[in-house]
C-alpha cells in the first residue's frame, strides 16, 4: 500500500491482471489460501487491528498467568471475538464502500462508514465490560498484597 499526496490508501494488485483470479474457487484449500491471505491483509492494512490483536495477546496472556477459570474463558473468548469480527465488518464496509464512491464524498458512504466504525466501538466497550469483570476477581487480591507489603 502506497499513500499518494493526499494520504488516500492507494490498493496495488499483488499479481499481474492476466494471473487474477476471477472465478469461483475449484477447492477448499485454494478457499482456505485466500481466507488467510484476507486475514493478512487486514493485519497488514489495518492499524487499529493489529492493535486488537496486540490487546488480544496481552489479554490471553493474563488470562493464562492468573489461571482465570472455564467460564471466565470463554466470556473472554467472546468479547475478542467480537472486537475481532466488528473490525473485519468495518474494513468490509469501509472497502466496499471506496469501492463503489472512490474518494468522492457521499453522505450515505459517511453514514455507513461511521456506522461501522460505531459497531467496533460498541465491540470494544462491550469487551472492556466483560474484562473489569473476569479479571476483577483475579487483580484485586494481587493488588491488595502488594499494597499491604512494607517498604
Amino acid at each position: 500500500m502506497t499513500l499518494d499526496s493526499n494520504d488516500n490508501k492507494k490498493i496495488k494488485p499483488m499479481m499481474p491482471l492476466d494471473e487474477q483470479q476471477v472465478v469461483k474457487n475449484s477447492h477448499f484449500l485454494q478457499s482456505f489460501g485466500h481466507a488467510v491471505e484476507g486475514i493478512g491483509q487486514l493485519l497488514v492494512r489495518e492499524r487499529n487491528m493489529r492493535f486488537h490483536f496486540f490487546a488480544s495477546v496481552i489479554v490471553i496472556y493474563l488470562g493464562f498467568h492468573l489461571h482465570i477459570g472455564r467460564q471466565d474463558w470463554l466470556w473472554t473468548a467472546m468479547a475478542i471475538f467480537a472486537v475481532v469480527m466488528s473490525e473485519f465488518v468495518n474494513t468490509m464496509i469501509e472497502t466496499m464502500v471506496d469501492l463503489i464512491v472512490g474518494y468522492e464524498y457521499h453522505p450515505l458512504a459517511k453514514i455507513a462508514k461511521d456506522v461501522a466504525a460505531g459497531a467496533v466501538v460498541f465491540a470494544v466497550v462491550f469487551a472492556m465490560a466483560v474484562g473489569t469483570i473476569v479479571f476483577y476477581p483475579y487483580v484485586v487480591p494481587i493488588i491488595e498484597r502488594l499494597l499491604n507489603l512494607k517498604f
